[in-house]
């Protein structure tokens, strides 16, 4: 589930990209469509690793005892920097989406 929300990001990044030079060479409409996919790539990006986490969360609350101490749950870093990304590529997508071909 890791690999695929980081694969999700660079798609979503890569159509941003792919979105501008079609803006930049045919006309510009086509990079505010393109901030569609951005937004809908970093929308499947943060949705797969909230799933993750959650089962993740899950998982380690089923093997808690009540003589064990609380393990701890808390997030990877790498996990923490994936859900900032996605946050900012929602962000950045909705603006293209939005405001793409004024910016071209």
């Amino acid at each position: 589930m890791q690999k695929k929300s980081g694969l999700l990001l660079i798609l979503a990044w890569l159509s941003g990209l792919l979105g501008l030079l079609l803006g930049l060479v045919l006309e510009p409409l086509w990079f505010a469509r393109f901030g569609s996919l951005v937004v809908l790539f970093s929308l499947m990006s943060e949705y797969t690793l909230l799933h993750s986490e959650l089962n993740r969360l899950y998982a380690g609350l089923s093997k808690v005892d009540s003589e064990d101490d609380i393990p701890d749950l808390s997030p990877s870093k790498w996990h923490n920097k994936k859900v900032w990304l996605s946050h900012i590529t929602i962000v950045v997508g909705t603006l293209i989406w939005g405001f793409g071909d004024l910016l071209i």
